[in-house]
């Protein structure tokens, strides 16, 4: 299986992205599928492990977009990205990490919690989570995907907006979804757990930009 990165400087003018001021999930997700290949089925996103994160640069808004096949840059809407996209194949980068590599890492996430008895008439629904019980959700995913983290940074970013219902009125809303991003340096305890979840990604939301964890070595500092 290949691996590959697309970084794409969005056009300031293709508005679809955004809604009323919220960054659209949905919208980002339906451009960025057209560089996955066609008849993929119902699970398209997931056969192709399509994963992006929204990055806001002093140039404009950065996606850095993850598949493992091949992207079709040309197949992107001619209005989405500004200038032509790179991509790079970051298989070997990934595969190169053994136990006991350091590492830098991101990932914006959709840390979430379901809720239990004591909530009463909201049992059962998913509560998302912020602060110290965001970054204890994190420390436990990060073990769970094989990495041992000696630093976190926790940043509360932007509501992205997902998929869209109609309420009770038969009124068309959004779903939000909370983004925390974490970032810092952490031990490659299990390489194929933190593979899978570099591939996969972590947590909930990954249809609309939360679960792309992004690795790259730390250099080792010369004798």
């Amino acid at each position: 299986m290949s691996l590959w990165l697309v970084r794409i400087l969005v056009n300031p003018r293709c508005h679809r992205v955004w809604s009323r001021g919220t960054l659209d999930g949905g919208a980002l997700h339906r451009d960025i599928m057209r560089l996955a290949p066609d008849a993929l089925g119902d699970q398209a996103r997931k056969a192709a492990n399509v994963l992006f994160r929204a990055e806001h640069t002093q140039r404009g808004l950065k996606i850095l977009a993850q598949l493992s096949c091949a992207p079709r840059v040309d197949n992107l809407a001619p209005d989405f990205a500004h200038g032509t996209p790179e991509c790079r194949n970051i298989e070997s980068l990934v595969s190169s990490m053994h136990s006991g590599t350091r590492v830098r890492y991101r990932i914006d996430a959709n840390p979430t919690k379901r809720l239990g008895n004591s909530a009463g008439d909201k049992k059962g629904r998913l509560a998302v989570l912020h602060g110290a019980d965001a970054a204890e959700w994190w420390h436990r995913r990060a073990a769970e995907s094989g990495l041992e983290l000696l630093s976190t940074t926790a940043s509360a970013m932007p509501d992205i907006l997902g998929s869209r219902n109609r309420d009770r009125r038969g009124r068309c809303r959004a779903t939000s979804h909370g983004v925390t991003r974490f970032e810092g340096v952490a031990v490659v305890a299990d390489p194929e757990k933190v593979r899978s979840a570099v591939v996969e990604g972590v947590g909930r939301a990954r249809t609309y930009g939360c679960g792309l964890l992004s690795i790259v070595p730390v250099p080792t500092s010369g004798g």
